[in-house]
């Protein structure tokens, strides 16, 4: 009998603890359409264990605030509320896509630093410069070789990386 109302006690930990889970999914989600409309948002990725555990009954809003992204992934500090306190931090991440509307959207922008990859045959060289234009991935932008200030175009491959190919 002591098991059966183990049992019955745990289903209704278990119920209630998604519920909390629900609610704040469903606030950051709120919070990430109307903070973040550069991106097109595919989804959460599923939040750990660990920290669902922290995740309290009883709170009455979330503070998120984004810690960058990757151009794949969307990066989140989340705060756990209650009466304008903070009770838990909860990382997120989510997946976006470079597109918005079905348009690139840019994935470097002017000053950033950025990795150059030169590739002229066999040859692969991997250097550190300064994107001197914004682009998006598949453009071709203007970069400058931070060890030799020399001033070369190449093609946005990734957020961080401008392929730039020999003659």
């Amino acid at each position: 009998m002591v098991w059966v109302f183990t049992l019955i006690l745990a289903f209704f930990k278990f119920s209630f603890s998604s519920d909390n889970v629900e609610k704040f999914r469903t606030l950051v989600d709120n919070y990430v359409k109307a903070n973040f409309k550069e991106f097109e948002i595919v989804n959460m990725v599923k939040i750990p264990e660990s920290y669902t555990k922290q995740i309290p009954q009883d709170f009455d809003s979330v503070d998120c605030k984004s810690k960058g992204n990757s151009g794949l992934y969307l990066y989140l500090s989340c705060f756990v509320m209650k009466d304008d306190k903070k009770i838990a931090e909860i990382p997120i991440t989510y997946r976006i896509t470079q597109q918005k509307d079905g348009k690139l959207i840019t994935v470097i922008q002017k000053n950033q630093k950025v990795n150059i990859l030169y590739i002229n045959g066999p040859i692969k060289i991997q250097l550190l410069g300064v994107a001197l234009e914004s682009g998006k991935e598949g453009d071709y932008i203007k970069v400058k070789n931070i060890s030799t200030g020399k001033e070369i175009v190449g093609k946005v491959v990734d957020n961080q990386t401008v392929l730039v190919e020999g003659e």
